[in-house]
């Protein structure tokens, strides 16, 4: 189940350049946020109708966490519809009494992750999910040592995937990035997205004040290996270096661009545990498909939009593609590239988006490249397998 957070929501923790980042990811991975207290659920058929108070900030296709009924098929995670001012709908099973019973309540579900380790500006989460991975993400908001305008201090923060982890510091398999918040060290707030499942998200943050519209992607967790028997099916993406950060997105180290099938690429601060041997340490990776030669922004390839033979839109899927070889690694779950610049500056849904025959919900974001033209594009229809 696809799972889609924003800033602007009612209840949502706030991303600033001070310590802030583990607020917001404990709130989306592992507790859920916006509490509200539910006046009542009722049942006709298979359609739970729910009355909440007004103003209760919840959205048409949000996974809602229902809690408190003494008839346990109202309780759990339900995606809702039919949304309006003071109630909604989701799906029931079974034949359960109508109303429900109970002290009922209702929040944004968390993608049911676990928070393993926490300490003073440090947490380590990890997938409950049995068929997940299991690696784990560290974040460590400590102000970093060095100048403020390269995003030194507490304007980033690190990221790093670790293949075991005894206590919130020490362990074996350690790979490293940047995930950076704002342009400033401040209180000011920025816009940020997470869309994810139980096995991995996107974490999306227009961290410079003067580019409102200009999402960088960060990603940690499970991708589909083409390696059988992969226990190291993990990736982390983030800056590689901030010193080429500066105050503009665009300076991201290639987290929102697509390179060729088999072209050698740099670092990128896209990170795998091992290689395709799954023996030694950590490898850099790329993101790629057949959009031409050399990196082009996602979104930012110049063709038309809308496509002029069709008036369609055009999205392709991404692999990863290691250093090493280079070897195409897996499928990139979740994020496919715009083959165009859809006219959707803001965080955008398209419905009934037609992929591969079947009908899904694409969130499109503005990206970093192109001077404003890049697009991200989420499939929030999913399943990410």
């Amino acid at each position: 189940m696809i799972h889609y957070f924003q800033s602007t929501q009612t209840g949502a923790p706030q991303l600033n350049g001070l310590p802030s980042l583990i607020s917001v990811l404990s709130a989306c991975l592992v507790n859920g946020f916006n509490l509200r207290t539910l006046t009542s659920i009722t049942r006709n058929g298979t359609i739970g109708t729910v009355s909440a108070d007004a103003g209760h900030g919840f959205r048409d296709n949000d996974v809602v966490w229902i809690a408190g009924a003494n008839q346990s098929a109202y309780n759990g995670a339900k995606r809702i519809r039919a949304v309006s001012t003071n109630s909604f709908q989701f799906d029931v099973t079974g034949d359960p009494q109508t109303p429900a019973s109970g002290t009922l309540s209702a929040k944004l579900a968390p993608l049911d992750w676990e928070l393993v380790f926490s300490a003073a500006s440090k947490a380590v989460y990890r997938s409950k999910d049995l068929t997940s991975s299991k690696l784990l993400l560290r974040i460590d908001e400590t102000p970093l040592a060095g100048d403020v305008n390269y995003g030194r201090g507490t304007t980033s923060c690190v990221a790093q995937m670790w293949e075991v982890l005894t206590d919130i510091d020490n362990g074996s398999g350690k790979s490293g990035c940047y995930w950076r918040k704002s342009s400033l060290q401040t209180a000011d707030t920025r816009p940020w997205i997470l869309v994810g499942d139980s096995k991995r998200f996107w974490f999306c943050v227009a961290w410079g004040g003067g580019y409102p519209n200009r999402y960088v992607p960060y990603f940690f967790g499970d991708f589909s290996s083409f390696k059988p028997g992969d226990t190291y099916r993990c990736l982390l993406s983030g800056i590689h270096e901030l010193g080429y950060s500066y105050q503009d997105p665009a300076y991201t180290q290639w987290l929102d661009s697509v390179f060729s099938v088999g072209q050698a690429v740099g670092e990128t601060g896209i990170r795998l545990p091992r290689d395709y041997s799954l023996l030694g340490g950590t490898t850099n990776a790329a993101y790629v498909c057949g959009v031409g030669s050399g990196g082009v922004g996602m979104g930012a390839t110049g063709l038309v939009y809308p496509n002029p033979a069709d008036n369609g839109i055009y999205v392709m899927p991404l692999l990863i593609q290691e250093r090493v070889g280079p070897s195409l690694r897996g499928r990139l779950p979740g994020l496919l590239t715009p083959l165009h610049s859809i006219a959707a500056p803001a965080p955008t849904i398209l419905p009934g988006f037609v992929l591969d025959g079947s009908p899904r919900d694409l969130l499109i974001v503005g990206a970093t490249q192109g001077s404003g033209a890049g697009r991200l594009a989420f499939d929030l229809t999913g399943p990410w397998e």
